[in-house]
């Protein structure tokens, strides 16, 4: 039985639409991590919500790392290189988070932008053709949710 070769598939309109509005929250990340690693770390005087939202946000992290495993599977070239730089996106956010507060404003704007990435990533799953192919459109939009809701929580988290 031969292995399954490292390939790029072709991204439907919407999944590219998801892959522009994602790559404009890692930026966010990305801004965030620099800025907190440039600076002194801050003393934190840590609230129950800003807690929740690192808890969600490392949540989210960690199912991540367990979406690599989907990627290698799959041996798509974009969508492993785009996992990965979710991933970092992710987690240098969260490290920036817990050195300075000042980065906590980057959360809610990076939280939303992935929301709607996502949002449109659910919306892809029932448009032809799938932007997964070895993925029901309930097995997307259920593992997909679980994003949608965690970013929404963030962002939800912010008004209270």
């Amino acid at each position: 039985m031969s292995e399954r070769r490292w390939h790029v598939d072709r991204s439907p309109p919407l999944s590219r639409i998801e892959m522009t509005i994602k790559l404009a929250a890692f930026g966010v990340a990305y801004a965030a991590f620099v800025s907190a690693i440039a600076r002194s770390a801050e003393p934190t005087a840590w609230g129950a919500r800003p807690i929740a939202q690192i808890v969600i946000l490392g949540v989210l992290g960690l199912g991540l790392i367990a979406a690599i495993w989907g990627r290698w599977r799959r041996r798509d070239v974009v969508s492993m290189i785009f996992v990965l730089l979710s991933n970092a996106a992710h987690w240098g956010l969260l490290a920036a988070l817990l050195r300075t507060p000042s980065a906590h404003s980057k959360l809610v704007i990076f939280a939303a932008l992935m929301w709607f990435g996502d949002a449109m990533k659910v919306l892809s799953f029932h448009v032809r053709p799938l932007p997964v192919r070895d993925l029901s459109p309930a097995a997307g939009t259920a593992l997909t949710g679980i994003f949608v809701v965690g970013y929404m929580a963030i962002c939800l988290l912010e008004s209270l």
